[in-house]
């Protein structure tokens, strides 16, 4: 007597395979899409690379705001579309490592799942609060304005608690002997290395509360430089590290089962 209940065919399971490493593909480049178009609103629109002089008097910052107010609405309105963008990026950044991850309870991914959208929201806000200080910069008082600036600006540099996680996961994986042996791996060993790098010198984002000039001011080389620098290169190459990964698993016959 033949059994009701049958596997499905091989080529249904090498469907669903596929159609979930073309969705991690899809997916990672959109968020890489968002990055780039709130990057060149960042850069020409808000015009917050450098970020603006912490020294700056209450009326400099409101007039700064007043002659560039119509740019920087812009940018607030394009960056509200494009700023959470780390979210698709980290969800096929965590779909990854939850495959080279072992145990049923991969705590690992989940927390870099976590950490990617807290990211992304720390990176929303302050286009957000730099729109309202040009929105509100002709008719509210200085004090009111630069108050809205300088949340923004300490928003962008002092949230790194949000990054750290994140970062920590990559390295245990990639360090992980295990993980090496996994084909297809986008987690190689020697990134681990440079997770942890970056790791280390985002953290000396919290001290732009303390001092208005110097290295760890908010437009300085330890609090803003250094991790602006270090965060773009980081998604690039981990990101590239993804899609090879995706396109070698695509390649692989005994990658099908990966729905």
């Amino acid at each position: 007597m033949t059994s009701s209940t049958t596997s499905p065919p091989h080529s249904t399971v090498d469907n669903r395979g596929h159609f979930s490493l073309a969705s991690q593909r899809a997916v990672l480049w959109w968020g890489v899409v968002l990055a780039i178009v709130y990057g060149l609103a960042f850069l020409f629109l808000l015009q917050q690379v450098p970020l603006k002089n912490p020294q700056w008097s209450p009326e400099q910052v409101a007039q700064w705001y007043v002659d560039n107010r119509t740019k920087i609405k812009w940018g607030a309105v394009i960056c509200s579309w494009t700023g959470c963008f780390m979210m698709p990026i980290w969800a096929v950044f965590a779909a990854q490592m939850a495959r080279v991850e072992p145990g049923r309870w991969k705590v690992w991914s989940a927390l870099t799942l976590a950490s990617g959208t807290l990211m992304s929201i720390y990176l929303a806000l302050p286009p957000m609060f730099w729109g309202v200080a040009a929105y509100t910069a002709p008719r509210k008082n200085n004090e009111v304005t630069t108050l809205m600036h300088e949340l923004a600006s300490l928003t962008m540099t002092t949230t790194d608690q949000a990054y750290i996680f994140a970062w920590v996961a990559v390295s245990v994986i990639a360090l992980r002997p295990a993980t090496q042996l996994v084909k297809n791996n986008p987690f190689p060993r020697w990134w681990a290395y440079g997770s942890l790098w970056i790791t280390f010198m985002f953290e000396a984002g919290a001290f732009a509360f303390l001092p208005r000039t110097g290295p760890f001011a908010w437009n300085g080389l330890l609090v803003f430089w250094s991790p602006f620098v270090l965060f773009t290169i980081w998604i690039i190459i981990q990101s590239n590290l993804c899609f090879r990964a995706i396109r070698a698993q695509q390649d692989d016959p005994s990658e099908n089962f990966f729905a």
